[in-house]
């Protein structure tokens, strides 16, 4: 079984995507292939886990309300969400627009057709904005409450039949801590960005610490 130590197992060992996590299937097309070796590659240990979490929430919200969906634009949605966050130094953009555009041109050089890849990119946007819904594609409404579901344990319960699996497969670990310092990195130096009203309107770490993942 693939979890987040095989995921990681060193630098340019080649460990192929899992075929499901906590028994969620993921897309085995050639580019969610070369989007799982990227992401390996890319990101932190604790937001890889995150991202391969958000994911398989994302998934069972759209099971469990009987909507199709794309399954490697919202592993590749999902897979690249975050990676603004670790370049925030570099960044010209808000994290989420920034991990955008990587992503869209990432995958339209691996061979995903432009509108998927436009779709993609759409769904990382929007997971930091409010009031997502359907007219802006099943992708973007999944993949914004699961990333709710996990950085905050908004709707935890939502995820019950499949919490465990994917847990133990990639756990959180620290990710509240090292989330919430990326986020303050960011706001420190884009104050105008949606991750300043995460941070402050929202409350993300009074959020985190009462969050039911704590317990």
């Amino acid at each position: 079984m693939t979890s987040i130590r095989t995921a990681r197992a060193g630098a340019g060992v080649r460990v192929p995507p899992p075929h499901a996590i906590g028994g969620i299937p993921v897309p085995q097309d050639r580019v969610s292939r070369a989007t799982w070796t990227w992401a390996c590659r890319t990101l932190p240990r604790y937001l890889l886990a995150h991202s391969v979490r958000s994911y398989c929430w994302a998934v069972e919200l759209a099971r469990r309300e009987a909507w199709a969906f794309d399954g490697p634009v919202l592993w590749a949605a999902a897979l690249f969400h975050d990676v603004g966050l670790t370049r925030i130094a570099r960044n010209t953009m808000c994290f989420e627009v920034e991990g955008a555009e990587l992503a869209r041109a990432f995958l339209e050089r691996h061979g995903m057709a432009p509108a998927d890849a436009d779709r993609t990119a759409i769904a990382i946007i929007l997971h930091m904005q409010p009031n997502v819904g359907l007219a802006d594609g099943v992708e973007s409404v999944v993949l914004d409450q699961a990333t709710g579901i996990d950085v905050r344990g908004v709707g935890f319960e939502r995820i019950e039949r499949i919490r465990e699996g994917v847990v133990n497969a990639f756990p959180r670990g620290s990710f509240d801590r090292l989330f919430l310092r990326a986020i303050e990195r960011e706001v420190a130096v884009r104050g105008d960005c949606r991750s300043s009203a995460l941070l402050r309107s929202t409350g993300l770490a009074a959020a985190q610490a009462h969050s039911p993942w704590r317990t």
